[in-house]
């Protein structure tokens, strides 16, 4: 389907001290042509300078619903008209590029990310499909995965888990291994082993606001996002019958985080940072190391901290050979995960948060945290985020207690083993 969609980016911002992401941040630039030669690209998060990486296009288009940035094989992946591209992030050359093609039905591929616990592309497999006996048309949307040498899409879900989906982003967690998009009132998690739905919860912000440009953050495995207003003005096009969206008085927005299992939206930026609007082209980011959540409204690169929720840069995007820089993704975020928390049985997937077979608390904790199980504790383990043991404790009953206090702040994992079962939970040492 044919669609032009235009945001009017307004922003009028205090003074803030620039910050430099200690992580490069890669994209697309493009002009706004529609068709026009587009670069890998990098940019400054300090100056706002955005260089492109080799001298040759890699292409004329962009899918503006997904990008995914592989770490480990150094490759930047994005969609064109249908096919799915390769770039390697050192020379910014073009090194594959694949119509996509999914073999149950035509689909789309969009909304994808790249998943470091499993180094696959996760994305929503999406079609209309048209009933002749009541002339009606029905979404249908699948979690599923895209082959980077085949372009054969995978779908993982067995039945459609949603009828649409925003364009607010998606985010994974990939120590649980859950896919979160967001339908623009429910925000949903699907266990990526099968695809079924693993959370859906009703987004707690006020009427008439809207939670999206979602990013999640291995820091403190969180995800964060922007709260705005939703006014929208349209204008017809009779020439060639589009209809253009324009955002014309969006006049609140604020960084804020979402508890995924239950929907409250907390807002952390104390008043509104920004008025006007933002870039929704794939353009959330977290630099981890920085604590810092980066978004960009078409014209300056924002960083807000996710302690705060206040801009802590804001500079001016500049670039001799294009006017956007969009499917922006940064290196650092989440390297570490490369085994997931949560594993799949052989007989069935084991939800290790909705299992509650132990109780652990008080989370956050400092000192000491206790564990209550259902089951006789066997044996407890404290893992770090990168995935090392630092605690081991034996037990004998239904009850432990670990002292935690020579262990540095941030999140860890507890795992509980009984003798039946292995149940895994978050916790947050201050």
């Amino acid at each position: 389907m044919k669609q032009k969609a235009f945001i009017a980016l307004l922003l009028s911002l205090n003074t803030f001290a620039n910050a430099q992401s200690s992580s490069p941040f890669y994209g697309i630039a493009r002009n706004s042509t529609a068709s026009t030669d587009i670069y890998l690209a990098t940019v400054n998060s300090a100056t706002g300078v955005v260089s492109n990486i080799g001298s040759t296009p890699i292409g004329t288009s962009i899918n503006l619903t997904g990008a995914a940035l592989d770490p480990y094989n150094n490759n930047f992946y994005f969609v064109g008209a249908n096919d799915i591209k390769t770039v390697n992030l050192t020379t910014g050359a073009l090194t594959r590029s694949v119509a996509m093609y999914n073999p149950i039905a035509d689909s789309y591929f969009d909304n994808y990310r790249f998943n470091n616990s499993d180094t696959s592309l996760y994305g929503l497999a999406r079609r209309v499909v048209y009933d002749s006996t009541t002339a009606t048309t029905t979404g249908q949307v699948y979690l599923a995965t895209v082959n980077i040498t085949t372009g054969i899409i995978s779908q993982i879900s067995s039945s459609s888990v949603a009828s649409g989906y925003s364009m607010g982003g998606s985010a994974i967690d990939p120590y649980m291994k859950i896919f979160y998009f967001t339908t623009g009132s429910v925000l949903v998690g699907l266990d990526m082993y099968d695809g079924s739905i693993y959370s859906s919860a009703p987004i707690g912000v006020a009427t008439g606001m809207i939670f999206d440009n979602i990013a999640y953050s291995c820091a403190d495995s969180t995800v964060y996002g922007l709260i705005r207003e939703n006014f929208f003005d349209t204008t017809y096009d009779a020439s060639d019958s589009t209809i253009f969206y324009v955002n014309l008085d969006s006049t609140t927005i604020r960084l804020g985080k979402i508890n995924t299992g239950t929907g409250a939206v907390t807002i952390i930026s104390p008043y509104s940072i920004a008025s006007g609007g933002y870039s929704l082209n794939a353009g959330a980011t977290i630099d981890p190391s920085a604590m810092v959540y980066y978004y960009n409204n078409g014209r300056e690169l924002i960083g807000v901290s996710l302690a705060t929720g206040l801009i802590v840069t804001s500079p001016t995007l500049s670039n001799t050979d294009g006017e956007y820089f969009d499917l922006m993704r940064i290196h650092s975020n989440c390297i570490s995960a490369t085994l997931p928390m949560r594993v799949r049985s052989t007989t069935n997937i084991t939800n290790l948060q909705a299992k509650a077979t132990a109780n652990i608390y008080p989370n956050p904790a400092s000192d000491d945290i206790n564990i209550d199980c259902a089951e006789v504790i066997n044996k407890v383990e404290m893992i770090d985020m990168v995935g090392n043991v630092v605690k081991v404790q034996a037990g004998n009953s239904k009850t432990a207690t670990i002292n935690i206090h020579d262990c540095a702040p941030g999140v860890y994992f507890i795992k509980c083993y009984t003798k039946d079962s292995i149940t895994t939970d978050r916790i947050l040492k201050r």
